[in-house]
């Protein structure tokens, strides 16, 4: 607690608040069950988040040369550390709301076009809508509602309202109109700050009242997740914003990972947490990527990629490996965590290992489409290049 205070001292000198807030996390795991009357750290799950959250920090440090935007990411990581580690219900609540702010100055101070106001309607207008049931749930429990033993008997109901708020959050397919707006008119930093942290908060929330979930039916989670896959990777192959494209990449990650919170397994829960890490990770590197590219051409059309990366082979490279490790290529992270929910969507019924499947294959069909159309002049110069040179080689 005296190195996380002692760090809000540095908070305009980013790299030294990083460098504490590095500090307090290390020591979080000396120690999971810290607790106190506001504070409790019950899983390590928050701890690794925690880390998740200071390397898209680093990144934005390194990447971002404006100041006021450093200052607001700062605002953000400082909102969501105290977001993970609070367990009082009103300001974790508290947190959870306020954490859009930083987001909303950044997409309407620093947007580029005009439609930033439209886009600022939808995350208010989601927010607003999905967190006011939310406060009603909190004002029926008497004031009581507390994360901490949180295993209490709810009706389904109470439940779908209480869970409404992170289902914005993760946000699952039919509740996610603001996030494609948001990502298209945000800067670089804000789109990777939404799609590698931002997003997380709703995960963490949905685990911090998974207990509940053992009392009412998981069925209409199933349902949602299995079509949010499908609908979300099919929306993907009609999107020519690689922007956007990639923020409906997000909506099918995120429908697979409420797919495997809701099967209620304990392997679920270990492929779950890979998938947030995996995520948050592939997808700060994603945008960072789109980011430069939109920086030196003015544009995020995917027509305009295979131009781009006939002048930079190291950049063309990264950007092939990272959009693989998005589309779970093995032996990256997110792999893994999918075939562990595959086994377990497997074990339940034959129907989830269908819908899967189609998952799966629309989505690495999308990943593999834009991957072939930006790299395919790359490939054959490269094959008439490596042929020239054996053709030499053989006359000599």
């Amino acid at each position: 607690m005296d190195f996380l205070l002692f760090s809000a001292l540095f908070f305009s000198f980013p790299i030294l608040f990083m460098f504490f807030f590095t500090l307090v996390g290390f020591l979080m795991f000396n120690s999971s069950s810290w607790m106190g009357l506001f504070i409790l750290v019950d899983s390590n799950v928050f701890i690794l988040l925690l880390m998740m959250m200071l390397f898209i920090y680093g990144v934005l440090i390194v990447s971002e040369l404006d100041a006021s935007l450093v200052f607001l990411s700062s605002l953000l990581i400082s909102f969501c550390f105290f977001f993970f580690i609070l367990v009082m219900c009103w300001c974790y609540m508290f947190f959870f709301e306020l954490s859009m702010l930083p987001i909303l100055v950044m997409i309407i101070g620093f947007g580029s076009q005009i439609e930033k106001i439209s886009s600022s309607y939808y995350l208010l207008f989601y927010a607003t809508f999905c967190s006011l049931p939310f406060l009603f749930v909190y004002y029926k429990s008497l004031f009581y509602l507390s994360y901490n033993y949180f295993d209490f008997f709810l009706s389904w109901e109470m439940f779908f309202l209480l869970s409404l708020s992170f289902m914005m959050k993760f946000p699952v397919y039919f509740l996610h109109l603001w996030l494609p707006k948001a990502h298209v008119e945000a800067p670089t930093t804000a789109s990777m700050l939404l799609a590698g942290l931002l997003l997380k908060l709703g995960t963490a929330g949905f685990l911090r009242i998974l207990g509940s979930m053992n009392f009412t039916y998981s069925n209409f989670w199933v349902f949602l997740s299995l079509s949010g896959m499908v609908l979300s990777s099919f929306s993907c192959l009609f999107q020519s914003d690689v922007k956007s494209l990639a923020a409906y990449s997000s909506i099918a990650h995120m429908s697979f990972l409420l797919l495997s919170l809701s099967l209620l397994l304990i392997g679920s829960k270990s492929s779950s947490l890979m998938m947030m890490l995996a995520h948050g990770y592939s997808s700060t590197l994603m945008f960072f990527m789109i980011g430069e590219f939109f920086h030196v051409s003015s544009s995020r059309l995917i027509y305009f990629f295979n131009s781009f990366m006939s002048s930079s082979i190291i950049f063309s490279l990264i950007l092939f490996l990272v959009f693989l490790s998005n589309s779970s290529i093995p032996p990256s992270l997110s792999f893994l965590s999918e075939f562990i929910i595959i086994v377990s969507s497997f074990m339940f019924s034959k129907v989830f290992f269908l819908l899967v499947f189609v998952y799966f294959f629309i989505s690495f069909f999308t990943i593999l489409f834009m991957l072939l159309y930006v790299l395919v002049w790359e490939v054959i110069l490269w094959i008439l290049f490596s042929l020239k040179w054996v053709m030499l080689f053989h006359w000599f």
